[in-house]
């Protein structure tokens, strides 16, 4: 018996060991192809689908906001209910556009689509409901039914976002500020979108802009939910080229972004005769939403035009030059090299290992908790300082804003501003160029100075400060420089908790986590926006239910000058923290030092040999 045990524990042995190096022969001895670069590659290429993938969601995501303060005050006649109430629809409205905790958790048991699909019906029947309501199809809607339909609509917003962010970040892993960057930044000029649909398609008609909301928006995901999909690309190009793609597309989102701000001035201050310029300023501005697919399609060229240099090179390599042994001799001398550029492994040290693997000698330690940089469930990350550091910050950064967008058209009412429609575009534009500034400078500093993200929420944070101070205490002419500061600081925050989040635990349930950080937002917008700001409005308020003069948010943006204070520190304490991290994520910055310190060193040694 122990005798056949042993035999049979032989064969096992030399099967694995046959199976082994059968398939080590395979990689090095398969028929090689010429790369771009001029080098060979054993890997097959794949059609460049990732940048496909990042321009459908950028169409979802430019079409994902909602447009609150264009139908607010129409909801409120329609209703007839007092600020308080009003407050009250938008804190249901965000924790609606935000609570995509089971979004997240069904991302990695769904596909994309799926998601996509769950957000167009929500979208419908949420935006559907909000326009029968505003429109009066209904006699006497009940104010339940609003908080229903207002919180279904939004939600819409959180199953679109997961989905297309979640996907993108995965498949661009090593460019997440960028990706994130583009992203939330597309989000964050949705509103300037709606903003010159609004005035200039819809002629400023809040139930038109309801109506569109119910419609568009769904049959936008419907046409891209095919694009989005996770790429496991083979095809991974050099950072220098990825990045010259990334800056290509951020030259055209800044020029959108000019685009819309210049049209939305243009329709408030001038009075065009024609009826077709709206119709104009509305098509250009699809126009420029169109012309980022240009990205992936030069791509496909590129890659298909590299398939036939490598279809003919295999061709060549199939027929012998000087002899069938000849060609074998050289295609073995190619791989040999190929093979000697990867790191070796002793042959005996491979045979204990799979041997030992097989054996079960070698397990996964189970009930182990994960360090930071590493995949983090979100029971793990409940339990680490860093993540309610990094919730706290975002929490205090995200406040001014929230409240400045829920009560924009309020504050512009009570300062004597009937039409907001301008501060609306402005603090949408530069929210939008926060979001893609914050990623682009990020992300170079990660790199070169392994410098932590969470700094440039605390900088920004410490800015935001002066537009509080400008709502406070500013005049009607300051309100529009007011907004665009906040709405600049406010889109930072977004684009760096995103990338943050993913650095310090993963991205494996990233979803969950993130959309766990996101359910900060209502809860700003209950703290300050609904109980703070709409309880000192109803108290300065006069007949009417109506506020009037600097009084009306005076103290309520002095409440949150204090609460940017309380974030910068935060944010001082968390990159504090998480530096250790950043130098182990991004190891380049030191061997950069590390090379630097050298040359500087061997010039002074040569300087004073010389001397």
């Amino acid at each position: 018996m122990r005798e056949r045990a042993r035999g049979r524990r032989n064969c096992r042995k030399k099967k694995l060991k046959d199976n082994t190096y059968q398939k080590r022969e395979a990689l090095f001895l398969k028929p090689v192809m010429h790369s771009r670069d001029g080098g060979y590659s054993t890997e097959r290429s794949t059609p460049p689908l990732r940048w496909m993938v990042l321009v459908a969601s950028i169409w979802i995501q430019a079409f994902s906001a909602n447009p609150y303060n264009f139908y607010s005050l129409t909801v409120k006649r329609v209703l007839n209910i007092n600020q308080f109430q009003l407050n009250l629809l938008a804190v249901i409205k965000d924790f609606g556009e935000y609570a995509g905790i089971l979004a997240g958790i069904l991302f990695n048991k769904l596909p994309p689509w799926s998601l996509l699909s769950i957000g167009a019906l929500f979208a419908f029947l949420g935006y559907g409901s909000i326009w029968l309501v505003a429109s009066e199809k209904f006699t006497s809607a009940p104010y339940v039914m609003m908080l229903v339909a207002i919180f279904i609509g939004p939600n819409s917003a959180s199953w679109f976002n997961t989905a297309v962010l979640v996907t993108c970040m995965r498949n661009f892993s090593h460019s997440r500020g960028l990706v994130a960057g583009f992203l939330k930044g597309f989000v964050g000029l949705s509103s300037a979108i709606y903003t010159l649909i609004f005035t200039s398609f819809l002629n400023y008609d809040p139930l038109g802009l309801l109506l569109f909301l119910a419609i568009g928006p769904p049959i936008v995901s419907l046409i891209s939910m095919n694009f989005v999909r996770p790429i496991n690309s083979q095809d991974m190009r050099n950072e220098e080229e990825e990045l010259s793609k990334f800056i290509f597309v951020d030259i055209l989102c800044i020029a959108l972004a000019l685009y819309l701000l210049v049209a939305t001035i243009l329709e408030a201050w001038v009075t065009f005769q024609s009826k077709l310029v709206p119709g104009v300023l509305t098509g250009v501005m699809l126009l420029f939403l169109v012309v980022p697919a240009f990205v992936p399609l030069s791509h496909y060229l590129e890659w298909s035009s590299a398939q036939q240099r490598e279809a003919a090179v295999a061709e060549s390599l199939r027929q012998p030059l000087r002899g069938q042994r000849s060609s074998r001799k050289r295609r073995y001398r190619r791989a040999l090299q190929m093979r000697s550029r990867l790191p070796d492994i002793d042959e005996g040290d491979e045979e204990a290992f799979f041997l030992a693997l097989a054996e079960g000698a070698i397990t996964e330690k189970k009930g182990s908790h994960p360090h930071r940089g590493e995949d983090f469930k979100l029971r793990q990350a409940l339990v680490k300082a860093d993540f309610w550091l990094l919730f706290l910050v975002f929490f205090c950064g995200v406040g001014p804003g929230i409240v400045t967008l829920n009560n924009l058209a309020q504050i512009g009412e009570a300062y004597g501003i009937t039409d907001v429609t301008m501060h609306v575009s402005f603090l949408s534009v530069f929210n939008f160029l926060g979001r893609l500034g914050a990623g682009f400078v990020s992300e170079h500093y990660v790199r070169s100075h392994a410098l932590p993200r969470s700094v440039w929420m605390g900088i920004a944070q410490a800015v935001m400060i002066s537009a509080n101070l400008l709502f406070a205490y500013g005049t009607k002419s300051l309100l529009g420089l007011a907004a665009a500061i906040m709405g600049f600081c406010f889109g930072i925050q977004f684009s760096i908790m995103v990338p943050t989040a993913s650095e310090l635990f993963g991205l494996k349930h990233f979803g969950v986590i993130y959309n766990f950080i996101n359910m900060s937002i209502p809860l700003v917008s209950l703290c300050f926006s609904a109980l703070l700001a709409g309880i000192i409005y109803d108290w300065k308020a006069g007949p009417g239910n109506v506020c009037e003069g600097r009084v009306c948010f005076q103290l309520t943006f002095l409440v949150l000058t204090g609460v940017c204070v309380i974030g910068f520190l935060l944010s001082l304490i968390l990159s504090y923290r998480i530096r250790p991290v950043y130098k182990t994520l991004y190891p380049g910055h030191s061997q950069e030092v590390h090379e630097k310190t050298n040359i500087s060193s061997n010039q002074s040694a040569e300087a004073s040999s010389a001397a």
